[in-house]
């Protein structure tokens, strides 16, 4: 996932509740990077931007589907 794709968090992902984010929220990303630990790589993060005034930040790349173009189809 790239900066500035549309993003939704995954149907299994609990995390929308525990962010007080909707589950159907539709997000862009405005940072992708890895977080070294103890020398060794961990998955990857995304910051991303929900609306105006809700974030999610440093949330793993797996917990999110890419939201396709809708002249892509």
């Amino acid at each position: 996932m790239q900066k500035k794709q549309q993003v939704r968090f995954r149907s299994d992902s609990s995390l929308p509740r525990s962010l007080d984010i909707s589950p159907d929220a539709i997000g862009t990303v405005i940072c992708r990077y890895r977080v070294l630990k103890e020398g060794k790589d961990a998955p990857e993060r995304l910051d991303v931007r929900f609306g105006e005034r809700q974030f999610a930040w440093g949330i793993p790349e797996n917990q999110f589907e890419k939201i396709p173009h809708a002249n892509s189809a």
